[in-house]
């Protein structure tokens, strides 16, 4: 499947060692808001396919692979060890630039009685707590696509209007200029010519990498950008024509 890259713009104090906050549009956002959704096992395997281990020793990783080791003897009859390791992520959404989780909706299916048709399960020849009659009328999930409302709908979660601002600890909200300017301050931005802004392009190894810190980290940005203490940081980044200037004289008002 063909993953389409969406773009981050980060303002950057290079001299301070700070990514005092970015500026995302909404398909950056609709992934962040999609990471809620995301089974922590889906995230591990996910983590754990790319040998992206977390700091600290990857606890969950460990406790991931014990589950995959342990014989399927020591479960419970009805227990099912693949869909404990591959959980189905329960939000649905279209355009999302990154979906972690593997699982096609289009094919999932949903079980009725056969009896009473009053119940539903997943997984089929169950009795039905009601009539007792068997559990085994396949349906098909209709997902909440855009085709299905009367009005557009664009894919992901928000609209797409809005630019956002994402500080260090992913913390968005919508962007407006003085707010902007309140946060450089905050982060200690004493002269905005200090200040560079760099363009990156996110695709699947840059959104592995946000989840892979966001379990971790409270300074996902800084860690981003600038990488481990050696240097080596995660991205190929540009540097694009500065619009800082033209905030320069509220930023000096503020």
């Amino acid at each position: 499947m063909a993953y389409s890259k969406t773009k981050l713009r980060l303002f950057v104090d290079t001299k301070a060692g700070k990514v005092p906050c970015a500026e995302a549009d909404k398909n950056f956002i609709d992934f962040l808001i999609y990471l809620l959704s995301l089974p922590i096992a889906a995230a591990v395997r996910n983590l754990k396919e790319k040998n992206l281990h977390m700091a600290g020793g990857g606890s969950l990783g460990h406790l991931y692979e014990s589950l995959e080791k342990l014989p399927n003897s020591f479960l419970q009859p009805n227990q099912d060890k693949s869909s404990l390791l591959n959980p189905r992520a329960p939000v649905y959404a279209t355009g999302i630039p990154l979906t972690l989780s593997d699982y096609d909706f289009n094919a999932r299916k949903s079980y009725k009685c056969l009896g009473c048709y009053d119940h539903v399960a997943e997984v089929p020849n169950l009795t039905c707590s009601k009539c007792k009659g068997k559990v085994n009328i396949a349906m098909s999930y209709v997902p909440p696509s855009p085709a299905n409302f009367p009005v557009a709908v664009e894919g992901g979660f928000l609209k797409g209007l809005a630019t956002y601002i994402v500080i260090d600890n992913l913390e968005f909200m919508p962007l407006s200029t003085k707010m902007f300017v309140s946060l450089l301050k905050k982060s200690g931005v004493k002269d905005l010519d200090a200040v560079d802004e760099i363009e990156v392009d996110l695709g699947v190894e840059e959104d592995l990498k946000l989840l892979k810190l966001s379990l971790e980290s409270k300074t996902i940005l800084i860690s981003f950008y600038f990488g481990d203490r050696s240097g080596h940081g995660f991205l190929d980044v540009k540097m694009i024509p500065s619009i800082v200037t033209a905030i320069e004289v509220l930023y000096r008002l503020i």
